[in-house]
């Protein structure tokens, strides 16, 4: 393919190249050199470049390179009925929490709610697995004894010690469960506008946990069974559902889809990120209403 560029510069003509997840087998050494290649090839007045990618970090990185534009970044999503473009803003591209999430997390509930796991997260590295508040969010990620309990204010506790002069709170409803409004702001991305969706994509995704844990738990009817677990919950409870022999194959089925499509520890970062992204808008809500109807037809 160089060989081939170097010819085309050469000869002077204007070409389109159509570079399809180019730098994905590479190391990172490669990689970059790689990205500073198409950095070239996009700066000469005779080439037209179309980049591909399924890699949230690659995009990231030719974007903060020049590669591409602002204007110039799309997301492309598969719908029944037609494939999309949709155009990706600068601050979703290079950091969708402080530009986006944070700044909405008293006033839109699908960022309050997707803003979840990665506060969490920064307890993690801050503060450590055995911090309580790492372990009331853990609650709001996995079903717990006490996720139903978990309120509003308390979410706006959490989020005001973790992110210091954070302003616009607190949240109307202080005493709301906050896993009634994981639910709810399931519903409203269940009816939103396909595009580029985040906040969306993470939210189904911890509703379809929760819903499918919440089902599977109560099918096992075993109080207590998944505070004895400290890691891969839903794998966990799935395999002592099979076990058991629960479930027709239909529900066996959709409850393997939770467990290949929804990522087990969701982070917003550029690589876990990626199975979430990968998934269309209508995969997700597909599983999430599939998940729903099995917790619906138990109760």
């Amino acid at each position: 393919m160089l060989f081939e560029v170097e010819a085309r510069k050469e000869a002077e003509g204007t070409t389109l190249f159509v570079i399809d997840d180019i730098a994905d087998s590479f190391d990172y050494k490669n990689k970059y050199a790689i990205i500073q290649y198409l950095k070239d090839m996009s700066e000469h007045d005779k080439f037209r470049l179309i980049i591909l990618t399924h890699n949230f970090d690659f995009l990231r990185t030719i974007f903060g390179r020049s590669v591409v534009t602002y204007g110039g970044c799309f997301m492309a999503e598969k719908s029944v009925e037609r494939v999309t473009l949709t155009p990706m803003a600068g601050s979703t591209i290079t950091n969708p929490f402080t530009k986006d999430f944070k700044k909405k997390i008293f006033t839109d509930g699908m960022r309050r709610v997707a803003s979840i796991p990665f506060t969490r997260n920064l307890i993690e590295y801050s503060r450590g697995t055995k911090d309580a508040d790492y372990l009331t969010l853990t609650s709001l990620i996995h079903l717990k004894e006490g996720t139903r309990t978990i309120t509003q204010a308390e979410l706006d506790r959490i989020f005001g010690e973790v992110f210091p002069g954070l302003s616009g709170g607190p949240w109307v409803g202080g005493d709301e469960p906050v896993l009634e409004m994981i639910y709810a702001q399931a519903e409203i991305a269940l009816t939103a506008d396909e595009g580029v969706n985040f906040a969306n994509k993470i939210v189904l995704s911890l509703a379809i946990r929760l819903r499918a844990e919440e089902f599977m738990a109560s099918a096992l009817d075993a109080d207590g069974f998944d505070e004895t677990i400290t890691s891969n919950q839903t794998w966990h409870l799935f395999n002592a559902f099979n076990q058991r022999g629960l479930g027709s194959e239909p529900t066996l089925d959709s409850l393997r889809r939770v467990l290949l499509i929804t990522p087990e520890n969701i982070h917003i970062n550029s690589f876990m990120y990626e199975p979430i992204l990968d998934m269309s808008d209508h995969s997700l809500r597909e599983l999430y209403s599939d998940v729903k109807m099995l917790s619906s037809a138990d109760d």
